[in-house]
Protein backbone atom coordinates (compact mmCIF):
# COMPACT_ATOMS: atom_id res chain seq x y z
CA UNK A 1 0.00 0.00 0.00
CA UNK A 2 1.21 3.48 -0.54
CA UNK A 3 0.61 6.55 0.99
CA UNK A 4 0.96 9.94 -0.25
CA UNK A 5 1.98 13.39 0.89
CA UNK A 6 -0.58 16.15 1.62
CA UNK A 7 -0.40 18.48 -1.30
CA UNK A 8 1.19 21.34 0.23
CA UNK A 9 4.28 18.90 1.24
CA UNK A 10 4.81 17.64 -2.65
CA UNK A 11 8.12 18.95 -2.65
CA UNK A 12 10.73 16.12 -2.05
CA UNK A 13 11.55 15.63 -5.93
CA UNK A 14 12.57 19.51 -6.07
CA UNK A 15 14.47 19.26 -2.95
CA UNK A 16 16.42 16.32 -4.69
CA UNK A 17 17.11 18.46 -7.42
CA UNK A 18 18.20 21.26 -5.63
CA UNK A 19 20.26 19.35 -3.60
CA UNK A 20 21.94 17.27 -6.31
CA UNK A 21 23.15 20.41 -8.16
CA UNK A 22 25.30 21.00 -5.12
CA UNK A 23 26.23 17.65 -4.18
CA UNK A 24 29.98 16.93 -5.88
CA UNK A 25 31.82 15.85 -2.62
CA UNK A 26 33.93 12.64 -1.06
CA UNK A 27 32.96 10.54 0.95
CA UNK A 28 32.81 12.97 4.09
CA UNK A 29 30.75 15.64 4.37
CA UNK A 30 33.18 18.50 3.55
CA UNK A 31 33.19 19.15 -0.10
CA UNK A 32 36.36 18.26 -1.91
CA UNK A 33 38.33 20.77 -3.88
CA UNK A 34 37.67 20.85 -7.53
CA UNK A 35 40.96 20.60 -9.78
CA UNK A 36 42.38 23.80 -11.90
CA UNK A 37 40.40 23.95 -15.25
CA UNK A 38 44.12 24.63 -16.74
CA UNK A 39 46.38 21.54 -14.85
CA UNK A 40 45.92 18.49 -16.65
CA UNK A 41 44.10 15.73 -14.05
CA UNK A 42 45.08 12.07 -14.29
CA UNK A 43 43.04 9.38 -12.40
CA UNK A 44 40.66 6.35 -12.75
CA UNK A 45 37.32 6.41 -12.32
CA UNK A 46 33.75 4.19 -12.48
CA UNK A 47 30.58 5.02 -13.38
CA UNK A 48 27.35 4.11 -12.11
CA UNK A 49 23.80 5.31 -13.16
CA UNK A 50 20.18 4.18 -12.09
CA UNK A 51 18.93 5.17 -15.69
CA UNK A 52 22.08 5.32 -17.62
CA UNK A 53 22.07 7.08 -21.09
CA UNK A 54 21.51 4.75 -23.86
CA UNK A 55 25.19 5.46 -25.12
CA UNK A 56 27.75 7.52 -23.67
CA UNK A 57 31.80 7.85 -23.85
CA UNK A 58 34.56 9.88 -23.00
CA UNK A 59 37.91 10.94 -24.78
CA UNK A 60 40.74 9.20 -22.02
CA UNK A 61 43.06 12.02 -23.39
CA UNK A 62 43.65 14.58 -25.88
CA UNK A 63 43.87 13.57 -29.28
CA UNK A 64 41.98 9.94 -28.65
CA UNK A 65 39.29 8.51 -30.18
CA UNK A 66 36.16 8.48 -27.53
CA UNK A 67 36.08 5.37 -25.35
CA UNK A 68 32.33 4.32 -24.95
CA UNK A 69 31.27 3.15 -21.29
CA UNK A 70 29.84 0.18 -20.22
CA UNK A 71 27.08 0.75 -16.96
CA UNK A 72 25.94 -2.07 -15.39
CA UNK A 73 22.62 -2.17 -13.41
CA UNK A 74 23.60 -3.02 -9.60
CA UNK A 75 27.20 -2.59 -9.66
CA UNK A 76 30.27 -0.12 -10.94
CA UNK A 77 31.44 -0.55 -13.80
CA UNK A 78 34.74 -1.04 -14.93
CA UNK A 79 37.55 1.07 -14.01
CA UNK A 80 38.46 3.35 -16.81
CA UNK A 81 41.72 5.95 -16.75
CA UNK A 82 41.63 9.37 -17.11
CA UNK A 83 44.24 12.36 -18.38
CA UNK A 84 43.30 15.38 -19.58
CA UNK A 85 41.44 18.60 -18.77
CA UNK A 86 39.04 19.36 -15.87
CA UNK A 87 35.71 19.13 -16.37
CA UNK A 88 35.27 15.55 -17.92
CA UNK A 89 33.28 15.53 -20.17
CA UNK A 90 30.77 12.67 -20.93
CA UNK A 91 29.87 12.59 -24.98
CA UNK A 92 27.42 10.90 -26.97
CA UNK A 93 30.45 8.42 -29.04
CA UNK A 94 27.86 9.09 -32.54
CA UNK A 95 28.01 13.03 -32.94
CA UNK A 96 30.16 14.14 -29.53
CA UNK A 97 27.22 15.50 -28.18
CA UNK A 98 27.45 16.23 -24.57
CA UNK A 99 25.52 14.50 -22.28
CA UNK A 100 27.16 15.44 -18.88
CA UNK A 101 29.98 17.21 -17.67
CA UNK A 102 31.92 16.27 -13.82
CA UNK A 103 33.91 18.52 -11.89
CA UNK A 104 37.08 16.92 -10.92
CA UNK A 105 38.17 16.58 -7.24
CA UNK A 106 41.96 17.53 -6.91
CA UNK A 107 44.42 15.18 -5.40
CA UNK A 108 42.04 12.51 -5.88
CA UNK A 109 43.38 9.00 -7.52
CA UNK A 110 40.31 7.16 -7.68
CA UNK A 111 36.54 8.17 -7.87
CA UNK A 112 32.75 7.12 -8.59
CA UNK A 113 30.84 9.09 -10.80
CA UNK A 114 27.20 8.70 -10.38
CA UNK A 115 25.17 9.73 -13.54
CA UNK A 116 21.39 11.02 -12.64
CA UNK A 117 19.52 12.22 -15.24
CA UNK A 118 18.44 16.03 -15.40
CA UNK A 119 14.82 16.17 -15.42
CA UNK A 120 15.48 20.36 -16.37
CA UNK A 121 17.32 19.60 -19.53
CA UNK A 122 16.39 15.91 -21.26
CA UNK A 123 19.43 14.62 -22.92
CA UNK A 124 21.45 15.84 -19.91
CA UNK A 125 22.59 14.49 -17.00
CA UNK A 126 23.91 15.75 -13.37
CA UNK A 127 26.76 14.29 -11.91
CA UNK A 128 27.96 13.59 -8.04
CA UNK A 129 31.80 12.87 -7.60
CA UNK A 130 32.72 10.30 -5.10
CA UNK A 131 36.00 9.66 -3.24
CA UNK A 132 36.05 5.92 -3.70
CA UNK A 133 39.71 5.10 -2.60
CA UNK A 134 40.44 2.70 -0.24
CA UNK A 135 41.50 4.99 2.11
CA UNK A 136 38.60 6.64 2.33
CA UNK A 137 36.15 3.80 1.95
CA UNK A 138 37.54 0.36 3.21
CA UNK A 139 36.37 -2.93 3.26
CA UNK A 140 33.56 -3.65 5.85
CA UNK A 141 32.13 -0.41 5.63
CA UNK A 142 28.84 0.87 4.58
CA UNK A 143 28.63 4.51 2.93
CA UNK A 144 25.00 5.59 2.22
CA UNK A 145 24.13 8.51 -0.13
CA UNK A 146 20.92 10.00 0.44
CA UNK A 147 19.74 11.66 -3.05
CA UNK A 148 16.07 11.07 -1.48
CA UNK A 149 14.82 14.67 -1.07
CA UNK A 150 13.49 13.16 2.42
CA UNK A 151 14.50 14.08 6.14
CA UNK A 152 15.62 10.69 7.04
CA UNK A 153 16.00 8.46 10.59
CA UNK A 154 16.12 4.89 11.27
CA UNK A 155 18.45 2.56 12.59
CA UNK A 156 21.38 0.18 11.80
CA UNK A 157 21.43 -2.96 13.50
CA UNK A 158 18.63 -1.68 16.16
CA UNK A 159 21.36 1.36 16.42
CA UNK A 160 20.22 5.00 15.86
CA UNK A 161 20.98 6.37 12.01
CA UNK A 162 20.49 10.12 11.22
CA UNK A 163 22.00 10.23 7.54
CA UNK A 164 22.10 13.90 6.24
CA UNK A 165 21.32 14.78 2.20
CA UNK A 166 23.97 13.36 0.17
CA UNK A 167 27.05 11.11 0.77
CA UNK A 168 27.25 10.35 4.75
CA UNK A 169 30.55 9.36 6.31
CA UNK A 170 31.48 5.78 6.01
CA UNK A 171 30.45 3.10 8.59
CA UNK A 172 31.89 0.02 9.96
CA UNK A 173 28.83 -2.55 9.53
CA UNK A 174 29.09 -6.58 10.11
CA UNK A 175 28.77 -9.25 7.28
CA UNK A 176 24.78 -9.27 8.00
CA UNK A 177 23.07 -5.93 8.69
CA UNK A 178 19.70 -4.36 9.23
CA UNK A 179 19.07 -1.09 7.90
CA UNK A 180 15.78 0.68 8.35
CA UNK A 181 14.93 4.10 7.57
CA UNK A 182 12.17 6.28 8.44
CA UNK A 183 10.58 9.61 7.49
CA UNK A 184 8.14 12.09 9.25
CA UNK A 185 5.37 14.50 8.24
CA UNK A 186 3.35 16.39 10.57
CA UNK A 187 4.79 13.87 13.27
CA UNK A 188 3.86 10.73 12.06
CA UNK A 189 6.52 8.26 10.92
CA UNK A 190 6.69 6.67 7.76
CA UNK A 191 8.79 3.41 6.97
CA UNK A 192 10.85 4.37 3.83
CA UNK A 193 12.82 1.34 3.60
CA UNK A 194 13.85 -1.53 5.59
CA UNK A 195 16.42 -4.17 3.92
CA UNK A 196 19.50 -6.18 4.84
CA UNK A 197 22.83 -6.21 3.98
CA UNK A 198 24.70 -9.25 3.06
CA UNK A 199 28.68 -8.54 2.44
CA UNK A 200 31.34 -10.97 1.43
CA UNK A 201 34.63 -11.00 3.13
CA UNK A 202 37.00 -8.17 2.35
CA UNK A 203 33.57 -6.70 0.35
CA UNK A 204 32.19 -2.72 1.10
CA UNK A 205 28.60 -1.47 0.47
CA UNK A 206 27.51 1.65 -1.34
CA UNK A 207 23.41 2.56 -0.98
CA UNK A 208 22.17 5.49 -3.36
CA UNK A 209 18.98 6.23 -1.52
CA UNK A 210 16.55 7.71 -4.58
CA UNK A 211 13.73 9.66 -4.72
CA UNK A 212 9.97 7.46 -4.25
CA UNK A 213 9.22 6.02 -7.86
CA UNK A 214 5.94 8.23 -7.30
CA UNK A 215 6.09 12.19 -5.87
CA UNK A 216 4.08 12.10 -2.49
CA UNK A 217 5.14 8.69 -1.76
CA UNK A 218 7.64 7.68 0.64
CA UNK A 219 9.11 4.32 -0.23
CA UNK A 220 12.55 5.43 -1.55
CA UNK A 221 14.34 3.66 -4.30
CA UNK A 222 17.48 2.42 -3.45
CA UNK A 223 20.56 0.85 -5.41
CA UNK A 224 23.43 -1.38 -3.36
CA UNK A 225 26.74 -1.37 -5.14
CA UNK A 226 29.48 -3.93 -3.40
CA UNK A 227 32.28 -4.67 -4.36
CA UNK A 228 36.05 -5.38 -3.02
CA UNK A 229 38.48 -2.38 -2.58
CA UNK A 230 41.69 -3.02 -5.40
CA UNK A 231 39.93 -5.09 -7.11
CA UNK A 232 38.49 -4.51 -10.65
CA UNK A 233 35.53 -6.62 -10.32
CA UNK A 234 31.71 -5.58 -8.43
CA UNK A 235 29.19 -7.65 -7.89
Amino acid sequence: MSLRLPPEDHHGRRGWLAGMAACVCGWSVAPVRAASPSAPVSLRFAVFSPRPPSEAAYVAAPGQAPTRLRFHPLARSPRYEYRGPAPLRFVNPRDRALLAEAELPAGVANTLIVLLPDEKAAGRWRTIVLDDGETRFRAGQLVLVNLSGLDLDGTLNNRPLKPGPGPNAALPVPRTSQLVLRTSVRGAAYQALATELNLGEGERALLLVLPPLRPGTFAVQHRLLVDRPGTRVSR
